[in-house]
C-alpha cells in the first residue's frame, strides 16, 4: 500500500515539473525551489515527501495544495508534517569522536582530507591532484574567516550530482546555525556572507544551499545533531554517510570545519 510517511514543512503549494527520476526520489522543481519525492531509506527532509510502497520509475506529475497533494492523479494528504528545525534544547554532539569516525569511515573519495591529510588519497591523475590541492585551498580561505574567498572556490568543485564543494557549503552553513544555537552568538552574516558566494546553477545544490541557509536540516543531519549517546553517534553517522557517494560525508567535514573552532564542543 502506497503511504506518505512525511511531508517537508518547507514544501510550498503549486504545480512541479519534472527535473529528474532515480530508483528511490523523484525530483520536481518548483519556480528556484525543489520538491523531492523519495523513499524511506532518504529519510524525511525539509522538502522532502517520503512515500512508502511507491514505484519512482513512471512518476511525471506533482501538484502541491494547501492542505493535499496530487501525485500522477492520486491525492494524497500533507501529513505528518516532518520538523526540519534542530531541537530547541538537548542538542549536543562529540565533535571529536564524530571526526574520528567520520576519518575512519568515510569514502576514499569524499572531502575527508581536509581534516586529515593522511586521507588524502594518490592519484595517478593530475586533474585529481589538482582539484585536492583546490578544495585545501578553499578550507584554508574558510577557516582564515576569508569566507566569501573560500566559498567561490569551493563552488561547482568536485565530482557528483551535487558537486562535492557544494555539499561541503551546505554543511558549513548547516554548521553555522548550529554554533549560533547550541555554542551561543549570532552567526547571520557569516551565513549570508558564504551563502551569496555559494550559489550556482545547480538546482539540486540550490536547494540544499537554501535549506542550510535556513537553518532547515535533513532527517540525518537532523539525527545525528540530536544523539544523546554514544552509540546513536555511530550509527546516525552510518546513515549519514549512506546518502550519495560521497555526499553525506562530504556535508559533515563541511558541518566539521564551521565548527572546529567552538572548544566546547570538542571537550
Amino acid at each position: 500500500m502506497i503511504k506518505v510517511l512525511s511531508f517537508g514543512d518547507r514544501i510550498q503549494p503549486g504545480d512541479c515539473t519534472l527535473h529528474s527520476r532515480f530508483s528511490q526520489a523523484a525530483n520536481f522543481s518548483q519556480s528556484r525551489r525543489l520538491v523531492s519525492v523519495v523513499g524511506p531509506g532518504v529519510g524525511g527532509g525539509p522538502i522532502n515527501i517520503v512515500m512508502g510502497g511507491l514505484d519512482f520509475s513512471g512518476l511525471s506529475r506533482l501538484e502541491i495544495g494547501a492542505d493535499s497533494f496530487t501525485l500522477d492523479g492520486a491525492v494524497f494528504t500533507n501529513s505528518p508534517l516532518f520538523d526540519s528545525r534542530l531541537p530547541t534544547s538537548g542538542t549536543r554532539l562529540d565533535m571529536r569522536r564524530c571526526r574520528d569516525l567520520l576519518l575512519r569511515k568515510a569514502h576514499p573519495k569524499s572531502l575527508a582530507f581536509l581534516l586529515d591529510a593522511s586521507r588524502r588519497a594518490e592519484s595517478a591523475s593530475s586533474f585529481e591532484r589538482n582539484l585536492t590541492r583546490h578544495f585545501q585551498a578553499a578550507a584554508q580561505e574558510l577557516r582564515s574567516g576569508n569566507l566569501e574567498a573560500g566559498a567561490r572556490a569551493a563552488r561547482g568543485a568536485g565530482f557528483g550530482l551535487t558537486p562535492s564543494g557544494d555539499d561541503l557549503l551546505s554543511g558549513y552553513l548547516w554548521g553555522l546555525h548550529v554554533r549560533q544555537q547550541v555554542c551561543g552568538g549570532n552567526f547571520s552574516a557569516d551565513i549570508e556572507r558564504v551563502y551569496g558566494a555559494a550559489c550556482g546553477g545547480n538546482p539540486l545544490s540550490t536547494a540544499f544551499l537554501d535549506c542550510a541557509r535556513e537553518g532547515h536540516f535533513f532527517q540525518h543531519l537532523r539525527d545525528l545533531l540530536a544523539s544523546e549517546k554514544p552509540e546513536q553517534l555511530e550509527t546516525r553517522l552510518d546513515g549519514l554517510l549512506a546518502v550519495g557517494e560521497t555526499s553525506g560525508a562530504d556535508t559533515c567535514v563541511g558541518l566539521i570545519l564551521a565548527l572546529e573552532k567552538e572548544a566546547s564542543l570538542w571537550s
